[in-house]
């Protein structure tokens, strides 16, 4: 089978052949980018930057501390998704159809980078955020709400540990300051309710009540015990004598002569002689000892009446004082308990405060952590699409596809004769091909 040789003068005559549909594909592809370049809208760019600077403040020995995020976390943080929520609620509050993610895709952030030989000596770090749209004033207004939203939820982020602390040692110390007033209130009020003085001299009253009670019931145990011993000699005494005496006599010499005048017999005379006179006559000394004894058992009765009224009194002074004593211990616990979370209130009162001044001299000190370098402005000149670009790459583009149509069409015009050719016949070397040995 012989091969023939194409020669770069066949490819030009082919494309000479041909040069209406590569003429018509480039005209086609150019014509179609132009109307494709005036349909798109213009794209516009709107740029924004700010400057970060790191918490970083010098220890008692003059190294530099803190801590610095990587440029891919400063990054993450301008993209947040959170962040840019709140940047389309506060651009369109009525409600858009644009997206976080949209915006997100619109958007290109940029961070100076560094590296650790020259941390940190090239902070403070630049970030540029780049908005891309068709709306001029729309992308202004979205990084204007950016800016916003960033410097708002980042702030504290990037100040130090004290100048963070700020907020919380305020919200802190007024928490303690009510915990401590309502402490000192509560005090003021139990006390006012339970005073401890008077209570006091109601237990040194009852003290004393209590100990002249128990010296009276000494004394009247000691007057009774005497009385019991005096009332039981007078019984005793009382025992031995008798309530009355008999005296027997005979009868008196005047009482003689005047029996003896009536002139009696021998018998009455004898019966006469015989005659003995008894008289009773009452113990005086019995009569004594029993006044003596009534006297003595009214005094004892009287003694065991005071002993039981000192008694009775006593258990009651004691079980008075023993509750007034149990009420005071209650009250003087309660106060000092009251007293030492008092006593702990301020002394954290008084820490609390410290920091809070240290705090606010921190923030003081403290520059701004994040500070706009370039605020947003309207642009005026596009950035996209480019005409000029999108008809020179369609020209480039159409006279290829062009070259291809044009070998294309041309093939499949040559390939209908050379077919009905017989086999072994070389093409025509005067009008398509040279024939040339391989």
């Amino acid at each position: 089978m012989e091969e023939y040789e194409v020669s770069l003068g066949d490819y030009i005559r082919i494309l000479w052949k041909e040069k209406w549909v590569v003429l018509v594909t480039f005209v086609g592809a150019v014509v179609l980018a132009l109307i494709i370049s005036y349909a798109t809208p213009r794209q516009y760019q709107v740029q924004t930057a700010l400057l970060i600077l790191p918490p970083l403040y010098q220890d008692i020995g003059g190294q530099i501390t803190g801590t610095v995020l990587s440029p891919e976390s400063y990054r993450r943080l301008a993209l947040a998704g959170d962040l840019l929520e709140k940047v389309v609620r506060l651009v369109y509050p009525k409600g858009t159809s644009l997206t976080p993610d949209a915006l997100q895709r619109q958007m290109k952030v940029e961070v100076e980078q560094t590296t650790a030989k020259e941390f940190p000596a090239r902070f403070p770090l630049y970030l540029r955020v780049t908005l891309a749209g068709s709306d001029r004033e729309a992308l202004v207004k979205l990084a204007e709400a950016w800016i916003q939203i960033f410097v708002e939820q980042n702030t504290e982020l990037f100040m130090t540990r004290t100048a963070q602390s700020l907020n919380y040692v305020s919200q802190t110390l007024a928490e303690v300051e009510q915990g401590l007033s309502s402490k000192e209130e509560e005090l003021r009020v139990f006390l006012q309710e339970n005073p401890e003085a008077v209570i006091q001299a109601e237990v040194d009253a009852l003290k004393s009540k209590y100990s002249d009670y128990l010296k009276s019931l000494a004394d009247a145990e000691k007057q009774l015990t005497a009385a019991q011993a005096k009332v039981k000699a007078l019984e005793e005494a009382l025992a031995q004598e008798p309530q009355y005496f008999v005296l027997v006599r005979t009868p008196s010499d005047e009482a003689l002569w005047q029996f003896l005048g009536t002139r009696p017999d021998a018998k009455a005379l004898g019966s006469f002689a015989g005659l003995a006179l008894e008289d009773q006559v009452l113990n005086s000394t019995y009569v004594s000892l029993r006044g003596q004894l009534a006297s003595a058992q009214a005094e004892l009765a009287s003694l065991q009446a005071s002993v039981a009224y000192y008694r009775e009194a006593l258990a009651k002074i004691s079980a008075d004082l023993a509750a007034k004593q149990a009420k005071l211990m209650e009250i003087q616990i309660r106060r000092e308990q009251l007293q030492r979370e008092i006593a702990v209130l301020r002394d954290a009162y008084d820490r609390v405060a410290k920091s809070l001044q240290e705090a606010k001299i921190a923030r003081a000190e403290t520059a701004e952590p994040i500070r706009i370098v370039e605020h947003p402005v309207l642009p005026t000149v596009p950035v996209g699409p480019s005409r000029k670009l999108n008809l020179a790459v369609a020209g480039v583009l159409g006279l290829f596809l062009g070259v291809l149509l044009a070998f294309v069409v041309h093939y499949f015009r040559e390939e209908k004769p050379l077919a009905e050719k017989p086999p072994g016949t070389p093409p025509n070397t005067k009008t398509e091909h040279e024939e040339k040995p391989s």
